[in-house]
């Protein structure tokens, strides 16, 4: 009677596969099919991240993360962000939007009170700015 062992993992740097196949040394084994991850979401709590369908969802919602960073040089009004960011609109007085910039600021910025990337723009709101 032969066994056989289906193994199903995700397996990113392969040693999974590698501890089967020295554990499997000297028996009679046929690898037959080896393929990669599929998954392409990178999940962080209730945060999700879909990198080839440029989506993000946050405790089931769909949050619009990419608005700045698909268009450089635009700008968008604060109203604009919130709306992209929490599918609601802008409560004047809130700094939400302004404590959400800082944040990314402090991850992506060599000095966050002079950005090179994430640029205000006086009265009307931020944009992206990318230097050649």
């Amino acid at each position: 009677m032969e066994e056989i062992i289906v193994i199903r993992a995700a397996d990113p740097d392969g040693s999974v596969f590698k501890a089967v196949v020295d554990a499997l040394r000297g028996k009679r084994a046929e690898v037959v099919s080896v393929a990669a991850p599929v998954s392409s979401m990178l999940r962080i709590g209730e945060l999700e991240i879909y990198h080839e369908q440029k989506r993000v969802i946050m405790a089931g919602r769909e949050v619009q993360l990419y608005c700045m960073a698909s268009s450089p040089g635009q700008v968008f009004s604060k109203a604009q962000l919130y709306a992209a960011a929490w599918g609601e609109e802008y409560l004047h007085g809130t700094n939400s939007v302004e404590n959400i910039i800082w944040r990314l600021r402090k991850k992506l910025e060599n000095d966050p009170k002079h950005p090179a990337y994430i640029k205000t723009v006086i009265g009307t709101g931020y944009k992206i700015e990318i230097t050649d």
